[in-house]
């Protein structure tokens, strides 16, 4: 557990924390290292260019060469990337834990939040959303759909923090094997709460001509895709394994963090906060903060009325007074008790009308 999940414990369920200075925005790479002089070798680093891998020492033929300009390609303004040596023995399971192994390192460098791996198998993509999913990073993964029995999903739906593309047009578009990387370099750029992950165009990457048989499949498997709609190539459905909304997921994560700070702030800001009622307002006054930010950036609901027009709160909290609070708590100086709710904004996919035209 990180120290600030300690200080300041906050935990978010839909209908947990987040290290404090993570990016919500910025991706890592983990792909094979390119072939190099042995007294050289290339570390984790950030790249704010393609052309900054191949002064680094990845060549034009190197997958996460073309992996990273399929990235910058979609609007990445920075990419982590953390190479692994691509000589790999018999065993197993050894690829699956070079790459689990090169994450812990990544962790250690903090700084992104989405994750994509090339050059796994796809039988390596269930331990990569184990991890992922135990440490809050958003893992994308595609699937070729022209092979291992057609319309498919590797990874089980039970992750919250993985999402697939899938596709069936790699024998047209190479690029096609990054469309996970595409999207997240698309989406990533918008902030948390702004955003649906679907109808979104991509660069350098084909659209996909699945059938309405395919595209039921496809939302059957929780697996997303790349088709044209209307002339106009688009993402749909914006979902994780899971079902769970992809824009969900990161808006959690990223209030969680926005109000962890906010009150780990008041901690280091102020001589002491006093376990008063006026204390404890201070503590509530930065979770309405966190959640008015909230809404500001579109992730929760401004308030609304209803037909009658009663008020319909986007957020309410509640704290405890300090009288309300044990002694045993109070000499622990622990406060519990602080509670929030709040309306999702989500966002509207699909339109329903139905009209008359009369003479």
């Amino acid at each position: 557990m990180n120290l600030i999940d300690k200080l300041v414990n906050v935990k978010i369920s839909i209908s947990e924390g987040v290290d404090s200075g993570v990016s919500f925005s910025n991706i890592l790479l983990v792909g094979p290292a390119p072939n190099l002089e042995e007294e050289k070798v290339i570390g984790i680093a950030a790249y704010a260019s393609a052309d900054e891998l191949l002064e680094a020492g990845f060549t034009a033929n190197d997958e996460v060469y073309k992996a990273a300009a399929v990235a910058f390609m979609n609007g990445a303004s920075e990419l982590y990337v953390a190479p692994y040596s691509a000589e790999m023995g018999e065993e197993e399971d050894e690829q699956k834990n070079v790459i689990l192994d090169t994450l812990n390192a990544a962790l250690e460098i903090g700084g992104w939040y989405g994750l994509y791996v090339c050059g796994a198998n796809e039988e390596d993509y269930k331990a990569i959303a184990d991890w992922a999913e135990t440490n809050r990073k958003l893992f994308g993964f595609t699937v070729d759909c022209a092979v291992n029995g057609g319309i498919h999903n590797p990874v089980e739906k039970v992750y919250s923090y993985a999402f697939g593309m899938a596709t069936k047009c790699l024998d047209k578009n190479e690029n096609n094997k990054h469309l996970a990387l595409a999207m997240l370099a698309k989406v990533l750029t918008l902030q948390a709460g702004s955003e649906t992950w679907a109808y979104k165009t991509l660069s350098g990457v084909n659209s996909d001509a699945f059938t309405t048989a395919d595209i039921a499949s496809l939302k059957d498997a929780n697996l997303n895709y790349y088709v044209e709609c209307a002339g106009r190539a688009i993402t749909l459905e914006g979902k994780t394994t899971s079902g769970e909304w992809i824009d969900v997921i990161r808006f959690r994560d990223w209030l969680l963090n926005d109000m962890q700070t906010r009150i780990f702030n008041l901690f280091i800001k102020n001589p002491k906060v006093p376990f008063t009622d006026a204390g404890i307002t201070l503590i509530q006054n930065q979770m309405i903060a966190s959640l008015k930010e909230g809404q500001a950036v579109g992730g929760i609901a401004q308030t609304e009325y209803d037909e009658e027009g009663n008020e319909i709160p986007g957020y309410t909290t509640s704290v405890p007074t300090s009288s309300g609070v044990s002694d045993a708590n109070k000499a622990t100086r622990t406060l519990s008790g602080c509670t929030f709710t709040a309306r999702l904004a989500n966002a509207i996919h699909i339109v329903e009308i139905s009209g008359t035209l009369t003479a």
